[in-house]
């Protein structure tokens, strides 16, 4: 009889140093391997254990599936002390993988990441593993290992372990890698030139990496730590660095807004930025408002044309308008101008009663409208009538109408004054100057 063909894998020494160990080292991966395949976890154990301890170097599956198999363990386990025992046995797993495999940073990631997982108490030690594992990694350091990093950091200077400069100097490296990480995705024409399959597998990718980074930064901003001098400084040189990255531009327009930075000049050049690249009439508003602030008023009406021009809900246009209008009549002094932009609000939402209010504070506040004094006072009876127009539209604001009806009805003539100027209570009344509207006579009571 001619003799059995030698198993080559029995010449192979990454299965042990001997035949005979090579030889236990395929039967207990054949045993292993198929309760681990079936989810027989428990049954895999043993000789799961023997292929680790005999040979580890058989292959990097001794390692994934054993740190699988041993999270479901320590899950399941309830004894503290035991627990900790097979925690410690995970953690050593980790170490060996990275000697006979190497990738130390990546299994340092995962080593954290896990630890956090089964042993989030251990807070320090994570935070020791996670920051060699940065060290290691930069650049490309797994995005969920930078989160965990960042957590226990926030949770360990919570409990007076780390210090405020530990958390702001952690979180300007781990915001500027998440930036570097986003740009590197892949643009939406190289998207577009993919198979559909790597399309969607591009898109979700890209979409979990950014819900990442604005994870980072809601952990940051309520770290405790967070203020407006100490965000400008982390990105005030990178800005000046990428002026046209828009990744970085929304990162910073976050955290500057979450923290309400919004005076700071970093704050308007990046809200610039974004509107310049996608008009919102939410950050439209925001710049023509800061504008504002900063006495620019032409640069504010500007803003506001914009933001009108990029709304397209009817709605919120009609809000937008409104406040346009004030910024108008009170900051510029266009009266009629800023009356034209209230009743295009009022076009697209008639029930705005606050657009009727404003009319009647532009007639209230104008002087001198005509050449008689019944002219000047007419103002007056034009007033109330939009300040009644306002109630009637919008019910809920009935109590801020009635004050500036009881307020201006003060101003109106006496029965006296408006007799010997021939005129006749409720007989109509066209209020001359800019306003040149019909209204009604009416005496103070």
């Amino acid at each position: 009889m001619s003799a059995q063909p030698r198993n080559p894998l029995l010449e192979n020494p990454k299965y042990g140093p001997d035949a005979k160990t090579r030889e236990e080292c395929l039967k207990h991966t054949s045993y292993y391997t198929g309760f681990y395949r079936n989810n027989n976890f428990k049954d895999a154990e043993q000789s799961w254990g023997i292929v680790y301890t005999i040979c580890p170097r058989s292959s990097e599956n001794v390692f994934i599936r054993g740190i699988r198999m041993l999270k479901l363990v320590i899950g399941e386990e309830k004894n503290l002390h035991q627990k900790k025992i097979l925690v410690d046995s995970l953690m050593r797993i980790y170490d060996k993988k990275s000697q006979y495999y190497g990738k130390e940073g990546q299994n340092l990631a995962l080593k954290g990441i896990d630890l956090f997982t089964v042993a989030p108490e251990r807070e320090e030690e994570i935070a020791d593993i996670l920051g060699k594992s940065l060290e290691l990694e930069g650049d490309n350091t797994d995005p969920q290992a930078m989160l965990v990093y960042m957590q226990v950091t926030k949770n360990l200077y919570a409990s007076s372990k780390r210090t405020a400069d530990d958390v702001v100097n952690l979180y300007a490296r781990l915001s500027g890698i998440f930036a570097k990480q986003i740009a590197a995705l892949p643009s939406a024409d190289q998207i577009s030139a993919m198979s559909p399959q790597k399309q969607e597998e591009a898109r979700e990718e890209a979409q979990k990496l950014n819900q990442m980074s604005e994870s980072l930064d809601i952990l940051f901003t309520t770290a405790g730590v967070a203020n407006c001098d100490n965000l400008i400084t982390i990105y005030q040189a990178k800005f000046e660095k990428e002026p046209n990255n828009l990744e970085l531009a929304r990162s910073i327009h976050s955290q500057l807004s979450a923290l309400r930075c919004t005076d700071a000049d970093l704050y308007l050049s990046v809200s610039k930025l974004l509107f310049q690249a996608q008009p919102t009439s939410s950050i439209g508003v925001d710049i023509a408002r800061i504008l504002q602030a900063k006495n620019n008023n032409a640069g504010a009406a500007d803003y506001f044309r914009r933001a009108v021009a990029a709304e397209t809900d009817s709605l919120r246009k009609a809000n937008i308008l409104l406040e346009f209008a004030q910024f108008v009549g009170t900051r510029q002094g266009e009266l009629p101008k800023a009356r034209t932009l209230a009743y295009e609000a009022l076009s697209l939402n008639p029930n705005l009663g606050y657009a009727y209010l404003l009319i009647g504070s532009l007639y209230a506040q104008t002087k001198a409208c005509g050449a008689s004094k019944m002219d000047n006072v007419s103002v007056y009876w034009a007033a109330v009538d939009k300040f009644s127009r306002a109630m009637a539209v919008q019910p809920d604001i009935s109590s801020e109408c009635q004050k500036q009806i009881n307020y201006y009805s003060q101003f109106f003539p006496s029965t006296e004054e408006i007799f010997f100027q021939d005129l006749e209570v409720g007989k109509p009344y066209t209020v001359p100057c800019w306003i040149n509207e019909k209204t009604t006579i009416r005496a103070k009571q």
